[in-house]
């Protein structure tokens, strides 16, 4: 079916997760022979890292014309909030909504923004099971983000990092964000391991100016009541070379976030499909991918988001005009079973590469290119 041009709209040029399953969408409806025509917004984070042949390719599809004789697909890659759809549908034939959420509920405010949609797409099982169950009663459909185990791979460079030569090494990727729990994962840090263990944890982190996150990180460990006897911690915050950023996860033995709750979590799939083993809450679209072979799955209860929220330890961002609706829940990992998880992983360390083979073979399974054969076939469904 030719008879079509889609037309992609999404931060496809920010150094994001959304911006990298943004483009990486994109290219993969391109590499399907699909007519693709980029809109792109940004939320502020440009990313440079992207290599040559794609920066052409996103160019060339940023720049290319609107079909004047084919049917016109929006396929708009945001979280919904304020879209008029009204405009939208002067625009185009069809209007495709492609989100991702991080609980069973989606918020109140999303619903009829969603439902003047033709379709909604969404990347994780938990994320078809919150759409139904929140009332959405346009098509939902499963397309899962793929791996990109050409970039992300055992082989690439380990970033030079002095303090932790010797050591063994957690890493954590992710957005300065309450959601991602950098709070436990601190603290637990910080109370099982000391000065006279072998080991380091370096947090990669953005979404705040520089200064004040680690002003805030070190706050907090004041606050608890730590001194120097803690482990070492090496924070890098800002924008990373795409080099650079993927020697991350190679420097590490295993990836550490304890999360309360993800859409899918790509810093996990780059992580194995890096190599290295994957130390996560064992709740959320990440469990579409994670597992006992590939991952060591933390403990959790269940609990409304606002009880953390306001507590006197939360240091990161919070978004409590989407979280803290009643009905909300998400996951709060068992700090006591994160500690374990992470003592095992620093004492096993040949267990950890086992998991890590793992989570490099369960990676191959998964491809962009599949993404973009299903996402066709999704809007060749819809188009009918």
């Amino acid at each position: 079916m030719k008879d079509y041009q889609i037309v992609w709209r999404g931060p496809v040029l920010d150094a994001t997760g959304y911006g990298a399953a943004s483009r990486e969408y994109a290219l993969a409806l391109d590499r399907q022979g699909v007519d693709v025509k980029i809109e792109t917004y940004t939320w502020g984070f440009s990313f440079t890292g992207v290599d040559r042949y794609e920066k052409k390719r996103l160019r060339y599809l940023i720049k290319k014309a609107y079909a004047r004789n084919k049917q016109r697909i929006l396929i708009y890659h945001t979280p919904p909030g304020n879209i008029d759809t009204r405009e939208e549908r002067k625009k185009f034939n069809y209007s495709i909504l492609n989100t991702v959420w991080e609980t069973p509920k989606i918020p109140n405010s999303w619903l009829p923004i969603i439902n003047k949609f033709d379709a909604v797409c969404v990347p994780c099982s938990q994320n078809i099971e919150a759409m139904i169950n929140s009332g959405v009663n346009v098509p939902v459909f499963l397309v899962p983000h793929g791996a990109d185990t050409n970039k992300y791979k055992p082989e690439n460079e380990k970033l030079p990092l002095e303090e932790a030569a010797g050591k063994f090494i957690f890493v954590a990727v992710f957005d300065f964000q309450h959601r991602k729990n950098p709070e436990t994962l601190l603290k637990a840090y910080w109370e099982e391991f000391t000065s006279n263990d072998n080991v380091v944890l370096v947090i990669k982190t953005y979404g705040d100016k520089s200064e004040r996150i680690t002003n805030k990180i070190f706050e907090y460990k004041k606050k608890l009541g730590f001194g120097d006897e803690t482990a070492p911690l090496f924070i890098m915050t800002g924008i990373l070379g795409e080099r650079q950023f993927r020697g991350i996860y190679t420097l590490g033995n295993a990836f550490v976030l304890p999360t309360r709750g993800e859409g899918v979590g790509l810093p996990f799939i780059e992580a194995l499909s890096s190599g290295i083993p994957v130390i996560a809450t064992g709740w959320g679209g990440q469990m579409d991918f994670l597992n006992e072979k590939n991952s060591f799955l933390v403990d959790y209860k269940l609990s409304h988001p606002g009880i953390s929220m306001n507590s006197e330890y939360a240091i990161s961002t919070v978004y409590r005009d989407l979280f803290e609706e009643e009905g909300q829940i998400w996951a709060e990992a068992d700090i006591d079973d994160l500690k374990k998880q992470m003592r095992y992983a620093y004492e096993n360390p040949d267990l950890c590469r086992q998991k890590g083979l793992q989570g490099r073979r369960d990676m191959l399974q998964l491809s962009w290119d599949k993404a973009g054969i299903a996402l066709k076939q999704f809007v060749e469904k819809i188009i009918g």
